[in-house]
């Protein structure tokens, strides 16, 4: 039996379940784009130029083994497959870009762009995957804070409070630019980490803000179809929907202006630090092979910010 939430789901990806019409025939190429939380929008975009037809597909960290068996029909109709690199048999499904790729008819193109991250206006800020069970997320919001980590790690009942130089703070910024550039190179992907040298100010570290998205877009349409154009909405900030303060330090090291976002922010309605704090440094008490594995994962960070010792 369907429950309401599954319900729910299947009608906002519709044409994807069958139970909402498909794209019909009509000259443009078919797109489909495939990808975790950036890649509804970066369809969005694409689909704005005109120029291609498209639907609503489900991230690929939400897949299930129904969902691997719909996509294959939806890939033998694509003429261009547009993708974030994903690992074979990412999940234990069949999903990896590769596998996809044999999937699609003769003639077919992929277009690969990265996953984007960006911390340089959050430097402590962080993604944690925890060994035991890869969905955990701490509570309040699913980011790790380096400063509550590493209190959690020493037995601490408050945040560290860590005083980086700018020149630290540039590096750091400077380390996240690298490593995009990295997975560019290392997966051949289109290129955006150029934007990420202007400092840009996104939502949170992997919620890019609509011109960083626009950029991207526009970017992967010139490889479909060139002298297109995107556009981003006017009204709206596509991934928006929760946001992160910006570190002052880090933006007076930047050169950036960040006013008005000292707090978390969902829906427009902040949330409580102390509150925050509190219930993450409990979770880190109950995880502490998360504790580790985020001290492991960012341990460069860490020393370029002091919180390594």
């Amino acid at each position: 039996m369907t429950s309401p939430t599954d319900l729910a789901r299947r009608r906002h990806y519709g044409s994807f379940y069958r139970i909402s019409p498909v794209p019909g025939a009509s000259g443009r190429p078919f797109v489909t784009v495939l990808g975790n939380c950036q890649a509804e929008s970066l369809r969005l975009l694409l689909d704005s130029s005109g120029l291609v037809d498209s639907f609503r597909i489900p991230p690929v960290h939400e897949f299930t083994a129904e969902d691997v068996d719909l996509l294959r029909e939806v890939l033998a109709r694509t003429d261009v497959l547009v993708t974030q690199p994903v690992r074979p048999d990412y999940r234990d499904l069949p999903v990896g870009t590769a596998q996809l790729m044999e999937l699609l008819p003769a003639g077919a193109r992929t277009v690969t762009y990265p996953v984007l991250r960006w911390d340089g206006l959050m430097p402590y800020l962080a993604i944690v995957r925890d060994p035991a069970d890869p969905s955990r997320n701490p509570p309040v919001v699913p980011y790790h804070d380096l400063r509550i980590l590493v209190a959690a790690s020493r037995g601490l009942d408050r945040p560290l409070d860590p005083c980086a130089s700018a020149a630290a703070l540039r590096a750091a910024a400077e380390l996240s630019v690298g490593q995009l550039r990295s997975r560019e190179t290392h997966h051949g992907t289109v290129v955006i980490s150029d934007v990420l040298e202007t400092s840009p100010q996104w939502h949170t570290i992997n919620h890019p803000d609509n011109a960083t998205l626009a950029v991207l877009a526009q970017r992967v349409l010139d490889e479909i179809i060139p002298g297109g154009t995107v556009t981003a909405p006017a009204d709206r900030e596509m991934l928006g929907g929760l946001s992160a303060p910006l570190d002052p330090g880090a933006a007076g090291a930047l050169g950036v202006d960040v006013t008005g976002r000292e707090l978390w922010r969902a829906g427009g309605t902040p949330l409580d630090p102390g509150e925050l704090v509190a219930r993450q440094l409990e979770f880190y008490r109950l995880h502490p092979g998360l504790v580790a594995a985020g001290l492991r994962r960012h341990a460069e960070r860490l020393e370029l910010l002091g919180l390594g010792r």
